[in-house]
C-alpha cells in the first residue's frame, strides 16, 4: 500500500476498499450500494432501531518490481557498449523483487445515528516474506549490489557489496496496525430521490503492531495514518450507480520504538510522504429484492494516487540492514554506515542503517473489480481483485543535509562547529551516481469476504 510499505500500498479509506463491505438497513424502495454504504440506528422512519456487522475478510497481496541500480558510464569506454549520449550516468536493471502479504481481517461496524457509523478493523498477518534475485544476465561478476570476491584479498572484495544475493525477508506474522474510524452520509438518495448519496469518512490507522526491524519478525509500520475521505454516487435508470470518490492520508511517526525518528536539525523527512488521490466507478446491480433484503452487485473502477517525497520500507529496507549483511563495519566496510553524520555517542564509530531510506515523489494508477452477494437479509459474500502500476522512482534518494552557515555548502565541520550532513544520509546509495530505483513495479490484491449481520 508502498508493499514496501504495502505498507502505504492500498488503504482502508480509498473507495476500493469501501466496496467490499456490507449494508442492511431499510429503505423505502431499494438499499444503498455498497461502496456508499452506511450503517445506522434510530431510524424510527423505516422501523430499524439498530444494525450491526461482523465480517471476516481474507486479503492476499503481490508486489513485483525490478530494481535498477544508476551506474557510471564513459564515452569511448573500451570495457563496456557506447555510452549513447556521451559521458554519463545510466541505470543498469540489478534486481527482481516479490512479496506476498496475507492477512485475515475482523471488520467491526455498528451504526450509531442515523447515517453514521463507527467501525473498527483488526488485521491479523498469516505471513509476510519477500525475496530478491539477480535479474536475467546478471551475475556476481557484474553486480554493483554483490560482486564477485576475490579468493586473493578474502573478504576486502566485499566491502563494495550491499547485501546478500539472493535474498529471502525474515518470515514474518503477527497483529498488523488496526484501523478506527467513522463514516457519516448527510444526504441520502435511497431516503430522498432529489439527493445524492453523500459519504464522509475519518479512518485513523494505529500503530498497534510490532514495528519492522531487521532482527525482530513485526508486521507493523510504527506511524500513525489518517485519511479523510468522501464519496459521491446517485443511481440511474435503477441498476447503475456511479460514484466518485477523492481521498487524502497524512502521515506522522509513531512511538519512539519505530523505525521514523527525527534524528536532528539537518534531516528534512523524517516519515512517509502525504498522499492525495481519486476514484471513479460504477456499480451495478443486476438483480434486487428490496423486500427481503436480497441483491447481486458487480463493481468495477479506477483510481489515481500521488505519494510526495518522504522516507519509507522500500523493497531493500530488511536487506541493507540485515545483521547477515556482507558489508560488515568490522571488516573495514562502510556501505551501510550513516559515515558522514555525527558518531555514536556511546560506541564513536558511525551509526549503522536501519534500513529506512527516502522516496522520490510517484504516482500509483489502479483499477479493481468487485462482487457482492446477499442471498438472504443476514448473510453476504463478496469477493475482490485490485491491480496498481507505480511509476518508476528513485529509493535511495537521500539529502545531503542542510547548509547551516549560508557558506552555500555542507560541510562536516562548518563555521561554527556543526555537522551539517544529515543523519540519515547513506553515501553507498544517496549519492547521485549509485542511487536505487524501482522499475516495473505492479501490485495485485485478492480479497474474499464472509459477513454476518444482526
Amino acid at each position: 500500500m508502498n508493499i514496501a510499505r504495502i505498507a502505504r500500498t492500498p488503504r482502508i479509506a480509498i473507495a476500493a476498499v469501501l466496496a467490499a463491505t456490507c449494508w442492511f438497513g431499510r429503505v423505502p424502495a431499494s438499499h444503498a450500494v455498497e461502496v456508499t454504504d452506511v450503517l445506522d440506528a434510530f431510524d424510527d422512519d423505516n422501523n430499524d432501531p439498530f444494525d450491526g456487522s461482523l465480517r471476516l475478510r481474507f486479503q492476499s497481496e503481490t508486489r513485483n518490481s525490478a530494481i535498477g541500480r544508476q551506474v557510471r558510464c564513459l564515452k569511448n569506454d573500451a570495457l563496456g557498449a557506447p555510452c549513447p549520449n556521451g559521458s554519463g550516468f545510466v541505470l543498469a536493471r540489478e534486481l527482481e523483487y516479490q512479496r506476498v502479504r496475507n492477512t485475515m481481517n475482523l471488520d467491526f461496524r455498528i451504526g450509531v445515528f442515523k447515517d453514521l457509523e463507527l467501525y473498527a478493523t483488526v488485521p491479523i498477518v498469516i505471513s509476510d516474506d519477500w525475496k530478491h534475485d539477480f535479474s536475467t544476465g546478471v551475475t556476481r561478476g557484474n553486480s554493483t549490489i554483490l560482486p564477485y570476491q576475490d579468493k586473493t584479498t578474502g573478504s576486502l572484495a566485499d566491502r563494495s557489496a550491499l547485501f546478500k544475493v539472493p535474498y529471502q525477508s525474515t518470515s514474518r506474522a503477527g497483529l498488523g496496525d488496526m484501523h478506527l474510524g467513522f463514516k457519516w452520509s448527510p444526504f441520502n438518495y435511497y431516503r430522498d430521490s432529489s439527493e445524492p448519496t453523500w459519504v464522509f469518512q475519518i479512518d485513523y490507522t494505529a500503530p498497534t503492531g510490532t514495528a519492522m526491524k531487521a532482527d525482530n519478525d513485526g508486521v507493523g509500520y510504527g506511524l500513525h495514518e489518517l485519511t479523510l475521505a468522501t464519496t459521491i454516487s446517485r443511481r440511474a435508470l435503477r441498476i447503475f450507480e456511479p460514484f466518485f470518490n477523492i481521498h487524502i492520508t497524512p502521515v506522522r511517526a509513531g512511538s519512539s520504538s519505530g523505525l521514523f525518528t527525527k534524528r536532528g536539525a539537518t534531516q528534512n523527512f523524517v516519515e512517509p510522504g502525504l498522499t492525495g488521490g481519486t476514484n471513479f466507478g460504477l456499480t451495478l446491480v443486476p438483480w434486487e429484492n428490496a423486500k427481503q433484503e436480497e441483491r447481486f452487485e458487480i463493481e468495477t473502477g479506477i483510481g489515481f494516487d500521488y505519494v510526495y517525497r518522504g522516507r519509507e520500507y522500500t523493497e531493500v529496507w530488511e536487506a541493507l540492514a540485515s545483521p547477515t549483511n556482507p558489508c560488515k563495519p568490522s571488516e573495514g566496510c562502510s556501505n551501510i554506515l550513516y559515515s558522514m553524520s555525527e558518531l555514536d555517542p556511546v560506541t564513536g564509530k558511525p551509526k549503522r542503517t536501519d534500513g529506512i531510506t527516502e522516496v522520490e515523489p510517484y504516482a500509483r494508477f489502479q483499477g479493481w473489480a468487485a462482487i457482492h452477494y446477499q442471498p438472504i437479509q443476514y448473510f453476504q459474500l463478496s469477493a475482490r481483485i485490485g491491480y496498481a502500476r507505480e511509476t518508476p522512482h528513485f529509493i535511495t534518494y537521500g539529502d545531503v543535509g542542510k547548509d547551516l552557515d549560508g557558506r552555500e555548502q555542507v560541510s562536516a565541520y562548518n563555521t561554527n562547529g556543526q555537522n551539517e550532513f544529515s543523519p540519515v544520509y547513506l553515501p553507498a546509495v544517496d549519492t547521485v551516481g549509485q542511487r536505487l530505483r524501482v522499475l516495473d513495479v505492479s501490485n495485485l490484491a485478492m480479497q474474499f469476504a464472509i459477513s454476518g449481520k444482526f
